[in-house]
């Protein structure tokens, strides 16, 4: 069986556990910032019995992206050590789908996603050869808007300069709602604003359309 790792962007997302992943099937490595010195202990309780495969990889510095080239050093590491290995990098990053493009081509397994599913997640299906256009275009599969897109982005608009510049900062603020927004709902509304254009997700800042 091919070797499936996940990296953690665990300074763009910080998961409460490891869902249904089990030890022997994957590889886990957290890739943490320097000055982030706390783990959820559920967490770490999940990772201790993945051994000597899982592991916490610290980032030396600070710097924009520092951590995103950490990640691609591993994969081209990992992936020369063992060519059949898959990737999962857990991040709400886009910057790194023009990485996982280029591996693509290069035939390597790597998906990004941004949480760690409840059920069991599996790596993408191993690159034989660079990807070929369909020669016909299809209609894309429309996505749901979730509930109170359009409250939460009356809200945005509202506060203008005052708009949250971090992911971080723009959690803490859905999570302050009246109705505050559970966990799983604010991953789904980060996705449904970048999808709408509303804002646009850079490491860990944020930038808005207007």
């Amino acid at each position: 069986m091919p070797r499936q790792y996940l990296l953690v962007d665990f300074e763009n997302v910080q998961p409460a556990s490891l869902g249904a992943l089990k030890p022997g099937e994957w590889e886990v490595r957290v890739f943490h910032g320097q000055h982030q010195t706390k783990v959820d202990v559920v967490l770490a309780r999940e990772l201790q019995p993945f051994g000597v495969h899982g592991d916490y990889i610290p980032i030396v510095g600070n710097g924009k992206d520092a951590l995103d080239f950490h990640i691609a050093y591993y994969i081209g590491k990992f992936s020369t050590e063992h060519p059949d290995a898959r990737f999962v990098i857990v991040s709400r990053d886009t910057g790194f789908d023009p990485l996982i493009k280029h591996l693509e081509t290069k035939g390597i397994a790597c998906k990004r996603v941004t949480t760690i599913p409840a059920k069991a997640t599996k790596a993408a299906a191993k690159a034989t050869k660079p990807a070929v256009k369909a020669p016909a275009k299809r209609a894309a599969k429309k996505v749901a808007t979730p509930p109170r897109f359009q409250e939460v982005v009356e809200r945005l608009e509202k506060m203008k300069k005052a708009r949250p510049g971090t992911v971080k900062t723009l959690r803490s603020s859905l999570a302050s709602f009246k109705q505050p927004f559970a966990e799983g709902e604010i991953d789904a509304m980060l996705e449904a604003l970048q999808r709408a254009g509303t804002l646009k997700v850079e490491g860990k800042k944020i930038t808005y359309a207007a």
